[in-house]
């Protein structure tokens, strides 16, 4: 049986404009920096060994990074890491907290990001999202990230290395799109 995200969770989280995207349309040089960073640790590997993986190497990039934590015997998921960018965005810093927890902060964004981090962990390879996000009290946000699994016995994934990268939009740019998109500005002429 193949695993499948099902979009329609960022739909039910609030997140409707955020999607999973091709690796090769990624553009941040950021994300890029870790990935390719992913691909030479993994060298033959399917999946890079956690203790291949040192920050010394992307010490300028920890305040984009989170660090998923997976558990087995039962399924779970967990933050070890949450960067400095990634807390302000999503509103606090998560480290310990299970996946699920941010349900109480936000409805339904726990499950969507459960259910995006067991994707990447049962399928065993990296995969990119981007688009737009309402980040916890920023507002519109432009986003793109990759997540990469980790392993220690390269069969099961272990952890989960996210790099991300955002630009909150400005008012200006906010209303602008919201007039490209149509509903919501018509909605403010009524």
């Amino acid at each position: 049986m193949t695993n499948v995200y099902d979009p329609n969770l960022n739909v039910a989280a609030g997140q409707g404009e955020a999607r999973m995207k091709r690796i090769k349309d990624l553009r941040d040089p950021t994300v890029l920096f870790m990935l390719d960073y992913w691909r030479a640790k993994r060298g033959a590997r399917r999946m890079p060994h956690p203790d291949a993986v040192d920050p010394v190497d992307f010490a300028r990039y920890l305040p984009n990074l989170q660090l998923i934590q997976v558990d087995h015997d039962p399924f779970d998921l967990s933050y070890r890491l949450l960067g400095g960018v990634v807390s302000d965005v999503h509103g606090g810093n998560y480290k310990a907290r299970k996946v699920r927890d941010l349900d109480d902060l936000s409805p339904k964004f726990g499950s969507m990001m459960f259910e995006l981090f067991r994707f990447v962990a049962l399928e065993r390879r990296p995969y990119a999202a981007g688009g737009m996000l309402d980040a916890m009290g920023k507002g519109a946000t432009e986003f793109e990230g990759v997540y990469m699994p980790l392993s220690f016995d390269d069969e099961r994934t272990d952890r989960i290395l996210c790099c991300s990268s955002y630009r909150v939009l400005l008012e200006s740019e906010r209303i602008a799109r919201e007039g490209e998109c149509g509903a919501p500005l018509k909605d403010i002429l009524k």
